[in-house]
């Protein structure tokens, strides 16, 4: 037999967008996060453009960095940012729809 082997291509990002709506909107983008880290229940569909500081984990960290950038003119967010792109680390956060085409 013959055994085709089909690529997975990871899917686009922006890291920040937490919401998923192709916008990066630090107060809804950070409240989304919050209520993702400690309200059970509340969904977020892609772990990796939650992840802001870029360290493989979502934490408290990330809507800080977040809203640190949108209100405090803070450091820019880690690529990919402010545009749609593959997230350069490797790690184990999933995405299954980002707010990119």
């Amino acid at each position: 037999g013959t055994v085709n082997l089909i690529p997975v291509l990871e899917p686009e990002i922006v890291r920040g967008d937490a919401n998923a709506n192709g916008v990066i909107e630090p107060l809804v983008d950070g409240i989304t996060a919050l209520n993702y880290l400690f309200l059970s229940g509340t969904s977020v569909t892609c772990l990796d453009a939650l992840d802001c500081n870029d360290d493989a984990s979502v934490n408290l960290a990330d809507p800080i960095l977040l809203l640190s950038w949108g209100f405090a003119m803070g450091s820019p967010l880690p690529a990919p940012f402010p545009d749609c792109g593959v997230d350069p680390t490797d790690d184990l956060l999933s995405c299954d729809a980002s707010g990119c085409p």
